[in-house]
């Protein structure tokens, strides 16, 4: 059996859970309701419409993002296999397969302070963890070179 060298999965950090979403939710249907109830008793009653549409849109924009998050990239360093699995949150999934004795890893710097984590073997040339900040970007640039480094002294 060949020897495991790196196995790591990425996922994108969300600051609000499953259970966070849900009391977000009911506390701004609460507060949205009865603020139209009030507008209502006013006679200003398209108010409550228009907070109806509000608590949906929010809620909508946040299925959408939680959507997004759904992405996760998988990198494994085997003998003499590099393999990157990036799946989409629609279920595609896109493989690239690396040498691992000419793969560089580095932190390109480009305008507005984006910085790309860039593997590079060859001629390929992969993004890894677009959606990882700075110093998650920076570990785990440090962890690849450690595990390319160790194959490379066997």
């Amino acid at each position: 059996m060949d020897k495991i060298f790196l196995d790591v999965t990425l996922l994108p950090y969300r600051s609000l859970s499953k259970r966070g979403f849900r009391n977000l939710m009911f506390t701004v249907s609460f507060i949205f309701f009865s603020i139209g109830v009030y507008f209502w008793y006013l006679g200003a009653w398209p108010v409550f419409g228009f907070l109806g549409l509000d608590v949906f849109l929010l809620y909508y924009a946040f299925k959408i993002n939680y959507k997004s998050g759904e992405i996760f990239e998988t990198i494994k360093i085997i003998k003499e296999n590099l393999l990157i699995t990036r799946n989409y949150p629609s279920g595609k999934k896109q493989t690239w397969n690396l040498e691992p004795y000419w793969t560089r890893v580095e932190i390109l710097n480009p305008a507005r302070h984006q910085h790309n984590l860039v593997i590079k073997s060859k001629n390929k040339v992969v993004l890894l963890g677009s959606f990882l900040n700075y110093d998650d970007k920076k570990k785990l640039l440090n962890q690849i070179e450690s595990a390319l480094k160790l194959l490379k002294n066997l």
